[in-house]
């Protein structure tokens, strides 16, 4: 499906979805208590944590209640494309006992998971590949307690799986994190949902401590916080077209991409909060820099906004967006270029000049987090803009279009020819 854009005023007030960051790790928790959380607005990464977890709760249960899983049992879990319910269930999958193969779509198959691999098969875990891609996988074995070495600068989700499953070993565990940690604000809330669910993880210098033998406990409220990452397209069409009120927010949020507020605001955006709602009202734009280094999934809005800046804009700490859902690094130079917009790279660096932006046809990449970027320029450049399979959305932000539509978007869709 392909959506047809025209600029647009836009001005209203929308709910932020629910954080898929917070809502996978609720779900997770809830799961490792022997409940169930669900959430009813989720997107495609949150339904694919939603299977593997049904798919995986007998065991589970029969794990928490006699410490073993099923025996002889063989489960399958299809991850879709969510990198977060591979890296964070993989860990638990494993520290339950649970035979599974584990597989995957789309961009996910190559996405790095080699360190966390290597860290569980020193644990006692058993763990099979059919080629050199990173599924399907297959598990045996169980995971035992002890000290864990992993790398922080490829994924803070790493952690968050071990964090989640560590605590369900019979010893005590260190996790020893050997760079600096990429993301570190998701591991935040990973120890804030912990915390909630009565697990005590223990930080030191470099890593954490974890007791073994933990119980879950699910705590009396379990609403998940609306999403920042998501709130930012909207901030930013408040900003380009319009004023736009987003509602559901936390302001004082752990979730990394609450910074768009901050870098939004140093660049001249009218952002305020009034009444719990964030505000953003149309503004004039100057060239700002910031480094991107714990908030990557903010590149793509925040280079959108920044080429109606006047100046050249700054991002540092790009190289990590090459093995996202696409390659963001690309996929943002190239949407850009389509609307006439030019752009650098250099030296992790990605370099966006404002400029006049004229129409065009502009490819999703099949990438949630592009195909609403482009969608955001489109509603503030002349003319009418074609954005190309806009599907996709449907991962993190499956009313994004209805949203955009309830604020006064002139937005229609066609099937993609």
């Amino acid at each position: 499906m392909d959506a047809l854009i025209k600029k647009s005023q836009l001005k209203g007030r929308v709910i932020a979805p629910a954080s898929k960051s917070v809502a996978h790790r609720l779900m997770i928790a809830c799961a490792l208590a022997g409940g169930r959380y669900e959430c009813a607005e989720g997107g495609k990464d949150m339904l694919a944590t939603a299977r593997c977890l049904e798919a995986i709760s007998g065991s589970l249960r029969e794990f928490i209640e006699k410490g073993h899983s099923r025996d002889g049992e063989t489960v399958f879990l299809n991850a879709g494309e969510s990198g977060s319910t591979l890296r964070f269930l993989l860990p638990v999958v494993c520290a339950a006992g649970i035979n599974a193969v584990i597989d995957g779509e789309g961009r996910l198959k190559d996405r790095p998971i080699e360190d966390l691999i290597c860290a569980l098969e020193k644990h006692g875990a058993v763990i099979g590949r059919e080629n050199d891609r990173s599924l399907p996988l297959t598990t045996s074995g169980k995971l035992e307690a002890g000290e864990y070495r992993i790398r922080g600068d490829v994924s803070s989700q790493y952690v968050t799986g071990l964090l989640f499953a560590l605590p369900l070993l019979d010893g005590d565990s260190a996790i020893f994190i050997e760079s600096e940690i990429v993301s570190a604000n998701y591991i935040d809330i990973t120890l804030d949902v912990l915390k909630n669910f009565g697990i005590k993880i223990e930080a030191f210098e470099g890593g954490y401590f974890v007791r073994g033998n933990q119980k879950y406990a699910v705590p009396h409220d379990l609403k998940a916080e609306g999403d920042w990452s998501s709130a930012a397209f909207m901030l930013a069409l408040g900003t380009l077209c319009g004023e736009v009120r987003i509602g559901g927010l936390n302001i004082r949020s752990l979730q990394g991409d609450r910074v768009v507020v901050d870098i939004m605001k140093k660049a001249g955006a009218d952002i305020r909060f009034e009444g719990g709602d964030a505000v953003a009202k149309k503004s004039v734009l100057h060239a700002v820099d910031f480094d991107a280094t714990h908030c990557p999934d903010a590149v793509p809005i925040m280079a959108a906004l920044l080429s109606f800046a006047h100046g050249a804009s700054h991002i540092f700490g790009v190289d990590r967006l090459r093995a996202k859902e696409s390659d963001r690094l690309e996929a943002v130079r190239s949407i850009l270029k389509s609307f006439g917009i030019r752009t650098d790279y250099a030296d992790n660096v990605l370099t966006v000049y404002g400029g006049l932006h004229k129409p065009c046809a502009a490819d999703g990449f099949c990438d949630h987090r592009i195909a609403m970027s482009a969608a955001v320029v489109a509603l503030c450049t002349e003319g009418e803009s074609r954005v190309l399979g806009i599907e996709c959305m449907d991962k993190s932000y499956p009313s994004f279009i209805e949203d955009a539509r309830a604020l006064g978007a002139e937005i229609r869709l066609e099937e993609s020819v």
